[in-house]
């Protein structure tokens, strides 16, 4: 009885209830869909990062992680135990990382030379679908002396699909070895500034001049299902391989990491904003419905309705006007949120290709989540109950009788 009455109460003033509650749907829509844009933008910059440039874990030898040292690997069978054992793992690849310069005959750049085997690094790595049909091919077999560059690395040294470039590094003996290839691929991810940085050979191509060991490697990168999998495999290898520098990809990467949960912390804030501001509104639309009816409240108290019912009925015109407005908001802003969820939101019209140049991509995939709503669902329960706390007591300090004089 008490909520059909709640109910009916709110509806008395319809203009002044339908622009309460739009005006709460308003705000919850604006959250929602800044929330899921903001997450959407770091959840898909980790993405892109993950897939093109550090997958989930990689493992090092100690000495390798300090200097970059090409005589600082570790053999192939002690790393590949330890994965299997684990059996979190669903795809690695092993890789010589050489520091190196890369040269044309119109520049030089300094780069990071990773020397993979074509196939294990496809199932790690997705900077082979990162080549454009008309930019070649990822290291393809009947490309002899292959190298693969990013677009940015093949403007500065002023090169295209099949020119000719010098990779110069130093071998474990310390002698300049320098290695004549022909571009095969050229790139492009979101992270310009990790592209610019990082070229890919063949293992076979440069394993014969580095004075290396046979089936010796400077990193294992590692893929395991999804990020919560990474973080068991990463305690389970740190386990594994007491001796080794083993990190996922926060790790390698904190200030991304960071960032992560930045926003999502800055997402759950800029929703309590909203409804903090929303708040004020509430009340003041429940305080002047409670003054309007001082007469009604005072021959309700009169005719024996407990100050305990009528307090609970203010408490529940004001929740139901809270999550009314809510639940219309939040619905808007997932309807309009979900046609992006695959096909992404462009800001290239609006600000070009400028966000690569700091590791972000300009198309972004919002997110929706479980974790999202259960936030979004839990501040409104708290804004309604605060909200509806002063009007509510407002009204228990009616007095019946002189109430219905006034």
């Amino acid at each position: 009885m008490i909520t059909s009455l709640a109910w009916k109460n709110i509806w008395r003033n319809r203009t002044r209830s339908s622009v309460i509650l739009g005006a709460i749907a308003l705000g919850l829509f604006c959250g929602v869909y800044i929330n899921s844009f903001m997450t959407g933008w770091m959840y898909t910059t980790v993405d892109d990062d993950i897939n093109n440039h550090l997958s989930h874990i990689q493992i090092h030898d100690t000495a390798f992680s300090a200097n970059n040292d090409i005589s600082a690997y570790f053999p192939r069978e002690k790393v590949e135990a330890a994965v299997g054992e684990s059996g979190l793992v669903t795809a690695a690849s092993y890789r010589l990382s050489l520091t190196a310069m890369l040269a044309s005959a119109n520049n030089a750049v300094g780069i990071t030379a990773k020397a993979v085997f074509p196939e294990d690094e496809k199932a790690v790595s997705t900077i082979w679908q990162n080549i454009a049909d008309t930019m070649g091919a990822y290291l393809p077999d009947d490309a002899r002396t292959a190298i693969v560059i990013s677009k940015k690395t093949a403007d500065k040294l002023k090169v295209k699909l099949k020119s000719k470039i010098v990779l110069t590094f130093q071998d474990t003996n310390g002698d300049m070895q320098s290695l004549a290839l022909r571009v095969s691929g050229i790139y492009k991810t979101a992270n310009g500034m990790k592209d610019e940085a990082t070229v890919y050979v063949r293992y076979s191509d440069v394993f014969p001049v580095t004075g290396l060991p046979e089936n010796v490697f400077h990193e294992a990168a590692l893929r395991t299902a999804d990020l919560e999998t990474c973080r068991q495999a990463d305690a389970r290898l740190k386990t594994l391989l007491p001796d080794m520098d083993v990190k996922d990809w926060g790790e390698n990467e904190p200030a991304l990491e960071m960032s992560l949960a930045m926003t999502e912390f800055f997402g759950v804030i800029i929703l309590a904003i909203f409804l903090f501001a929303l708040s004020f509104g509430i009340i003041n639309t429940m305080l002047m419905a409670v003054l309007e009816r001082t007469r009604e409240l005072g021959m309700l108290g009169a005719i024996g309705m407990s100050k305990r019912r009528i307090f609970n009925m203010i408490m529940l015109e004001t929740a139901l006007l809270t999550f009314v407005g809510s639940l219309v908001g939040i619905i808007i802003g997932t309807a309009l949120i979900v046609p992006s969820l695959s096909s992404g939101i462009d800001l290239t019209p609006f600000m070009g290709d400028q966000f690569e140049d700091y590791g972000f991509g300009s198309i972004i995939y919002p997110v929706l989540n479980v974790k999202m709503f259960v936030q979004i669902i839990a501040l409104v329960i708290i804004a309604g109950i605060l909200s509806a706390i002063y009007p509510a007591r407002k009204a228990l300090k009616l007095k019946p009788l002189e109430a219905m004089r006034n």
